[in-house]
Parts: structure tokens; sequence; C-alpha cells
């Protein structure tokens, strides 16, 4: 052979971080050591695997997006054959996780701890993106797998459904449409409005005004869910959420009221997304079993129709 698994390892840590310096520091080796494995394998395979941009770092070729892929599942198949036992074969390497940002507090903190109990021996490499960056990642084969809502993803992916939630009004406590078990979006058009301005994000929360000929008046963007939580409970206007936390105050104490919307709307799915073009690693496919366990026990506790349970499980 004219490679190694440590060569594949390292080109899979350059691939996922995006340059030879943080790949080196998540390996603990030196960069040199990096891109001369790298260079080697470049080398061998006779076609470059990245691009490289001064001062911007490394971007996967398409034939390198090829090659992750590939390169994952060498690795993943050389644990299973090194196992001595059952016991040995649990699955055990990286697993490059992302989630969407508003999506994170809620869920990924529970999920990882169910994951140590499951998985010990697992480790998952997290990044927190915008729906557009989680996009460019799964297509680029830098992200194994999304937790994000289903919206903006044009990467070939399989997706599955592990919930969904239904948009709702967030309004002052002493809000006069508080006041209401639900609230038309006529009414929450005539109100001063706060938006969550993220990548692809405006635009589906933004959608169930459009569909009813509605358009809000925005006085405020922000960049998130919790600043627009914020913002609503001082007065400074109302919004128009999906992601729901557990509870309904503010960072500064100040309460919130939740209500559902009167209005037939289209729930929004959480999904788990991860690319079609190779099979799912071993680490991989038990990682998805652990994130749909997950939801499963929780789904009775997940907001569903405006109204959210505090959940204990896990």
């Amino acid at each position: 052979m004219k490679f190694n698994l440590r060569q594949l390892g390292y080109f899979v840590a350059a691939a996922e971080h995006g340059s030879a310096l943080r790949a080196a520091e998540a390996v603990h080796v030196s960069q040199p050591s990096i891109s001369t494995a790298i260079r080697d394998l470049e080398q061998a395979l006779g076609q470059p695997l990245f691009h490289r941009r001064y001062a911007k770092g490394m971007s996967l070729t398409p034939f390198g997006q090829r090659k992750l892929g590939e390169a994952r599942q060498l690795m993943s198949e050389a644990q299973a054959f090194e196992a001595n036992s059952e016991d040995d074969a649990t699955p055990t390497g990286t697993v490059a996780f992302g989630y969407f940002t508003s999506l994170g507090p809620a869920h990924v903190p529970a999920l990882l701890r169910h994951l140590g109990h499951e998985l010990p021996d697992l480790n998952v490499d997290l990044s927190e993106c915008d729906l557009e960056e989680i996009n460019e990642r799964l297509r680029d084969g830098r992200m194994e797998v999304a937790l994000s809502y289903d919206v903006g993803l044009t990467a070939p992916v399989t997706k599955e459904v592990l919930a969904e939630f239904e948009p709702y009004a967030v309004l002052a406590e002493d809000h006069p449409l508080a006041r209401h078990d639900s609230v038309s979006l006529h009414d929450l058009a005539k109100e001063r409005f706060i938006l969550v301005d993220l990548p692809v994000s405006r635009e589906f929360l933004l959608a169930p005004f459009w569909q009813n000929g509605l358009e809000p008046e925005i006085v405020h963007e922000v960049g998130s869910v919790e600043m627009v939580r914020g913002m609503v409970a001082n007065g400074l206007g109302v919004s128009l959420l999906t992601t729901r936390p557990t509870h309904n105050v503010a960072h500064d104490g100040r309460t919130l009221a939740c209500r559902p919307i009167r209005e037939m709307v289209a729930p929004q799915k959480l999904i788990a997304a991860y690319p079609s073009a190779h099979p799912p690693t071993r680490a991989v496919a038990a990682f998805l079993d652990c994130l749909r366990m997950y939801f499963a026990h929780n789904a009775a506790n997940l907001q569903t129709s405006g109204e959210r349970k505090t959940s204990n499980k896990f």
C-alpha cells in the first residue's frame, strides 16, 4: 500500500478543521506532520485533496470530498478489524457533528450526556452553525451528522425526521395579546416585530405571515433566540419562534408569555441529516442510533403545539 492509516487520520482531521494547524492541535501532533502526511497521500493518489489558500486555510477539492468519505470508512473498518472481542467492537473514533445554533442549548447537552452513557468511547467533534453553514459542511463532507430544521438543505443528504415543532407567538407577560389562549398572525403582524436574523432562518420564520398575505413591521433584527426573548420580555416588540426553551423567563429574569398560533401553520421538522454519498461509518451509525433513541424517549416532552413540558429524562 502507498498510504497508511496515520496519513488517513491526518487527512480527515485537516478536512474537518479546515487547516493543518487546527488539525495538528486536534490530534496533538506538529503542523509539519499533518502537512507532510497530506502531501505524501496526495502524491500516492496522484491528485490534490485540498485547495490551499494563503491565510484562508484549506478546502477540499471534489476529489478530496470523495476520498474523505472513503477514508472514514477505511478507518472505521480497521478499528473493527483490530477488535479482539465483541466488547472491543464497541464503536470508537470521532463523529463530526453539527447543530443549528438555536437548537443547541435545548437538545445537544442532554444528547451528549446520553451518548456518554451509551457510547463512552466515542468522541464528538462539535460544530455550531447557521443553516447555511450546515448545508455547506454536509455538502463538502466536513460534517458527518447534522441536527437541523428541514430548511434550505440542497446538499445530497439523507434526512430522518426526529420531531415536529409548531411556530408560536412570543409576548411580554403583560402584553394585551397574552390574555388570550392563542394569537392570530393578523394581530401579531400589527405589532412591532423582533426577528432572528440568521441565514435562511428569517425566511422560514416570516413564511407564515407571507402565506397569509401579511408583512410584519420589523423593528429589530438580532442574532439569537435568547436576544429575541430578552427584548420581547422588556416590551420592545413581539416575535414568532419555533425553538422553545423549557422555561418562560428571559436572561434578566423578566417573564414571557408563549401562545400557539390561531391559524393553521405548517410545523417545522427537526431532522438528522447525513451525507448520502457514502454509507455511514460504524461510529456514525451508532451515533445516529443514540440520536433516534434520545428523541424517541423525549417525544412526549418536546413542544408540538405551542406548549412545552420540562424533560427530566436522560
